[in-house]
């Protein structure tokens, strides 16, 4: 699930909000309920200035406008990249050849106070010396926002089909590609005084999980058991301190229904956690977003020892000149599992990036990171499993014409796990360590 990092879970890397009139939708991600959602640039009276981000920028100065149809703006995408990757199933001896097609089609309303919009997007990737790993991901989203006077109420939808990959992290057992299909229906409501917000958020989402397909017979895994319904409340308030500073506070709870699994723990949970933190981005120069707190997990069926365990997201972002931009961003917290033999997983991220303006129309970014997830596993008696991962990136964006972008991307991951599962594969390895290295080059389209 990477499309950037994609992975499953029950949370939500991109989490529907409210926007302003130029509303933009997309499907969320079934990755995990980061704490930089509690962070909306896009709320009017809280948005520091940015616009010395060198990535910022390069969406700034070469913003597609659209086209304009009566009283809404279509915008359509397109994109075809050609590379190379090794271990695409997290083993020697899976390299191939890649090819990465996609398309996409936003419309949204033009108009002066409330907002609608919808978007679909197909992304289909190949392996030519290895069909068997080849998958189509597809989503849809729709949605809308009132703007009542000082206050907002959006509400939105969004299903998508996505697979999960044997290199992301915490994919234990994992080989082929494991489809799976997220339902997310959530609503936002935007109380806002003077200085003072109070946003109360509720969603539900709903994923089910197929079968991986495969030409090795113990390559193909069946993860239904890791469907599930999942019924959050967010509570969030913002105190503006200053003109671009604010104070944040949130509350959260939600609870979850697996499928049962036979002989094994229920992951069926109730969840509450608490956080607060900064949200600096008045300076030019410097900008920080902190936020700290702890999340609690009881397991309602099938028993088990809870779960509690200090949850927190920073990003610092330092912008010494306008050809510089350095950031720095780590998380760690409570996931729900990504692999049947998991019930449920402890993650820490952190990456350093850098994104430099080479030329007008020329920019570089590259980083590099570390992850590591604990796993508690779903049989009982049995040992957690951890897994580390490095990686480096570094990549070249050309606007070649204002609709046109040539890109050339290298990553490299290094992956190690203690008490891995055992043969995911009919040749005798496990999940346990490998190295993938992947180079793209790639034309997009955007209008």
């Amino acid at each position: 699930m990477n499309e950037d990092n994609g992975r499953i879970g029950c949370f939500f890397n991109t989490l529907f909000l409210f926007m302003p009139a130029c509303m933009i939708l997309s499907a969320p991600e079934a990755r995990a309920q980061l704490a930089q959602q509690y962070f909306p640039t896009e709320l009017p009276g809280y948005s520091g200035d940015a616009t010395g981000n060198v990535s910022l920028r390069e969406i700034v100065q070469h913003k597609h406008t659209g086209i304009p149809v009566g009283a809404y703006i279509l915008k359509p995408t397109a994109s075809q990249q050609i590379g190379y990757r090794t271990s695409i199933l997290g083993v020697p001896h899976t390299s191939s050849a890649s090819l990465i097609t996609s398309a996409g089609l936003g419309v949204n309303s033009n108009w002066s106070r409330h907002a609608v919009g919808a978007s679909m997007l197909v992304t289909n990737q190949a392996y030519p010396s290895l069909s068997a790993a080849n998958y189509t991901d597809w989503s849809a989203a729709a949605g809308g926002m009132l703007n009542l006077r000082r206050d907002t109420l959006s509400l939105g939808y969004s299903h998508s089909l996505k697979h999960l990959s044997a290199t992301d992290l915490g994919n234990f057992g994992v080989g082929y590609p494991v489809p799976y299909s997220t339902d997310d229906v959530r609503m936002s409501y935007h109380k806002n005084w003077t200085r003072f917000a109070l946003i109360p958020t509720a969603s539900y989402d709903n994923f089910s999980f197929g079968q991986s397909q495969g030409a090795l017979p113990a390559a193909s895994r069946n993860m239904s058991a890791l469907s599930h319904q999942l019924e959050m409340q967010v509570l969030q308030g913002r105190f503006e301190i200053s003109r671009g500073n604010a104070l944040v506070a949130v509350l959260r709870g939600s609870e979850a229904q697996f499928a049962p699994r036979a002989g094994q723990l229920s992951s069926d949970y109730v969840s509450g956690g608490g956080f607060v933190g900064v949200d600096l981005r008045a300076d030019p120069v410097l900008q920080y977003r902190l936020l700290a707190g702890g999340e609690t997990r009881r397991f309602t069926r099938g028993g088990g020892s809870p779960v509690t365990t200090p949850t927190a997201e920073a990003q610092v972002l330092w912008m010494p000149d306008r050809l510089n931009t350095l950031t720095f961003s780590g998380q760690r917290g409570l996931f729900d599992p990504t692999s049947a033999f998991s019930r449920n997983q402890v993650m820490s991220t952190a990456q350093i990036r850098w994104d430099r303006e080479l030329r007008r129309d020329l920019f570089f970014h590259g980083s590099t990171a570390y992850a590591r997830t604990d796993s508690r596993s779903s049989i009982e008696g049995t040992r957690s499993r951890q897994q580390n991962q490095i990686n480096f990136m570094a990549g070249l964006d050309w606007q070649f014409t204002r609709d046109v972008k040539l890109t050339l991307n290298y990553s490299h991951t290094s992956s190690y796990t203690k008490h891995g599962v055992p043969a995911i594969l009919n040749n005798g390895f496990s999940h346990a360590t490998f190295t993938n290295n992947s180079i793209t080059f790639g034309v997009a389209f955007a209008r």
